[in-house]
């Protein structure tokens, strides 16, 4: 049995590498997929002249440099009709990236299962990016009504390794605050720095983020403002990111909306307390896997809290990561995905 994996759009094996998200791609999910299926054929975005340690059944199949992503996107698979026509079956990542699927299910009746994780629309909108926004209104339901079988966080969740993502509270630094994710609107760290601008353990806060983006200095200037100590580092490399947590007193995510969030279940397996804004998506139970605020006078009070009561942050801690090892193993949902893919 062959499979086809599309990438989102604009995605490449190339921006998963400078994001420090390969490895992760590369050991739980392709190197697993190629113990299951004859042949892989994976299509990218990007990638031409980039070569990769993949499975040796997995052919990478690189956009040509000069086509714009949207007009790949339409005649991919007139592009690569032939290696189409190999494939039994087609895995997309994000239903965005459907448009190269659901052209290979009319003219070549090609199956695919997709994921469907978040409010595709509503990220847009975020993003003050409204002619996409109204794009994906029109053709996401489209794409997702003629898939073969939809992924969503009820089915499969998103998952973590909780052996590699273990808690080490010797490491833990004391009034040290961590937050992982691109600098950009849709994660609102202005609320994370408000919030902890509030707080009254304010001058011993040390506020990581780890992320790169297009609002880095206006985060900067606001700190620098609000007498915040935040450093801002650009992305680490995936293994690297355990340290990050276990260093963490406090692992916070005020996003304004989110999928399932990655970050916020490696902070969890690693029993780092998490502070999180009240968003749709949200895998914390307040006062029971973590804490969550509405807005940054709530978030700085639970803040408070946690780094008040050293017994609430390590009971709060140990419950997270409770609840991943019995619900979010990632290995245990990639094996549940290749089974979905192979029926």
């Amino acid at each position: 049995m062959n499979l086809g994996i599309f990438l989102s759009p604009g995605d490449s094996l190339t921006k998963q590498n400078q994001s420090g998200q390969l490895d992760r791609l590369v050991k739980y999910y392709l190197s697993v997929y190629a113990k299951h299926f004859d042949r892989i054929h994976l299509f990218s975005y990007g990638d031409s002249g980039q070569s990769f340690a993949l499975p040796k059944n997995l052919t990478l199949i690189p956009k040509p440099g000069l086509i714009p992503n949207y007009l790949y996107q339409l005649i991919l698979p007139f592009l690569h009709r032939e290696i189409i026509r190999t494939i039994d079956v087609f895995r997309v990542f994000q239903a965005p990236g459907g448009l190269p699927a659901l052209t290979s299910k009319i003219l070549f009746k090609k199956p695919y299962v997709i994921s469907n994780n978040y409010d595709y629309v509503r990220f847009a909108q975020v993003e003050n990016r409204p002619f996409l926004a109204n794009l994906l209104k029109l053709i996401v339901p489209l794409i997702l009504k003629h898939a073969g079988k939809i992924i969503n966080p009820k089915i499969i969740p998103n998952g973590v390794d909780p052996l590699v993502f273990t808690p080490n509270r010797i490491k833990q630094e004391q009034y040290l605050i961590l937050s992982i994710g691109r600098l950009v609107r849709q994660k609102n760290y202005e609320l994370l720095i408000k919030t902890v601008s509030s707080s009254r353990f304010k001058n011993k806060i040390k506020l990581i983020i780890i992320g790169k983006g297009p609002l880095q200095e206006q985060l900067l200037t606001l700190a620098e403002k609000l007498k915040v100590n935040l450093q801002i580092i650009s992305n680490v490399e995936y293994a690297q990111l355990v340290s990050w947590y276990q260093k963490a007193t406090v692992f916070a995510l005020t996003s304004r909306v989110e999928g399932q969030s990655k970050v916020l279940l490696e902070a969890m397996s690693c029993a780092c307390a998490c502070l999180t804004a009240d968003f749709i998506g949200n895998m914390t139970e307040n006062n029971v896997t973590g804490l969550i605020g509405a807005n940054f006078r709530q978030l700085a009070r639970q803040l408070d809290r946690l780094l008040s009561d050293p017994d609430l942050n390590r009971t709060l801690g140990r419950q997270a990561r409770r609840l991943v090892v019995k619900q979010f193993d990632l290995k245990k949902m990639v094996q549940k995905e290749i089974k979905l893919l192979q029926s």
